[in-house]
């Protein structure tokens, strides 16, 4: 690949990459709505008032959802591994290319 081939492809990696951080930052910003959700906790919370007034213990269940309402969390936040690993490739990708061109132009001169 010529220097001009390569600073064209660095050109599309460098565009790539900002395309990559713009989606990783918007996958971040939907996965938080998670943390805002709160049917879950509405929803138990009826349940014990209701639990409570008939003398039910629902503790083991409620502490269960609220064990598995985390680990969905947590898997919801995951999502946006995928693309964090597409960013870090093409900024491999891009570093290492500026790397080369740099080493072609500095050993024609």
């Amino acid at each position: 690949m010529s220097v001009e081939e390569m600073k064209v492809e660095l050109e599309r990696l460098d565009t790539l990459k900002w395309d990559l951080k713009s989606v990783v930052d918007n996958v971040n910003d939907k996965t938080r709505e998670i943390k805002y959700d709160n049917t879950p906790m509405e929803i138990y919370m009826h349940v014990e008032h209701l639990a409570e007034k008939h003398g039910v213990d629902i503790k083991y269940e409620v502490d269960a959802i609220r064990e598995k309402v985390n680990l969905l969390e947590s898997a919801i936040y995951e999502l946006v591994s995928p693309f964090e690993s597409e960013l870090r490739d093409a900024e491999y990708k891009h570093d290492d290319l500026e790397y080369e061109i740099e080493e072609a132009e500095n050993g024609s001169d």
